[in-house]
């Protein structure tokens, strides 16, 4: 550990753990008592002055560690410029309130899963990029389709039509009569009906 040598007694540093020790004693923090040491006159400790003396202490402590931090090594990022401070190894041992965790075991999907190669669904997300409208959509379930702004032309106008699901809609529509005269249209054909109807506005 590194050491101060400017207060009566060093100041003691570890780095790797920002930490600052002063062995100097403190006057005593209770009302009306007296403190006495061999840098300073006895004196009594008022209520008041409570928050004076730590803070002052507390000051110089941060003051001397800050020194120290800056007489270890600076570097400068490569990635963002930003610079550095190489920190030592920590030097005492801090206590843990539980012990360190266990590697947990993997189960037999997991294993499986990693032997063939599998990956969930989760972790590739469930958003994709346009690149064409710069905008992300669904990949699956809502929001996968792709809904038309205001005044926008539509991209893909042109749409294969399922000749056997037409004919199969328009037989439907003529067994039933006059009732399934929309529905018989198909499609195509309510699709362009609905096309003129825009242009004519």
């Amino acid at each position: 550990m590194e050491t101060d040598t400017t207060a009566p007694q060093p100041y003691t540093f570890d780095l790797g753990n920002l930490m600052c020790q002063d062995p100097n004693p403190i006057p005593s923090l209770k009302p009306g008592a007296q403190a006495s040491s061999s840098s300073t006159t006895t004196t009594t400790t008022t209520t008041s002055s409570k928050e004076q003396i730590l803070s002052t202490l507390a000051q110089t402590c941060a003051q001397a560690l800050i020194h120290q931090l800056l007489s270890q090594p600076i570097t400068r990022n490569a990635s963002d410029s930003s610079l550095q401070i190489s920190l030592p190894a920590p030097e005492f041992p801090l206590p843990r309130e539980k012990p360190v965790p266990k590697e947990k075991e993997k189960t037999k999907w997991e294993k499986f899963a990693e032997k063939k190669g599998i990956k969930g669904k989760r972790k590739d997300g469930k958003l994709e990029f346009d690149e064409e409208r710069k905008e992300w959509r669904a990949k699956y379930g809502y929001g996968r389709q792709i809904r038309g702004r205001p005044g926008e032309v539509q991209a893909d106008w042109i749409q294969e039509v399922d000749e056997k699901k037409e004919r199969a809609v328009k037989e439907e529509g003529e067994k039933k009569g006059h009732g399934g005269k929309r529905k018989a249209m198909g499609d195509t054909a309510i699709r362009n009906q609905k096309l003129s109807k825009k242009s004519k506005k």
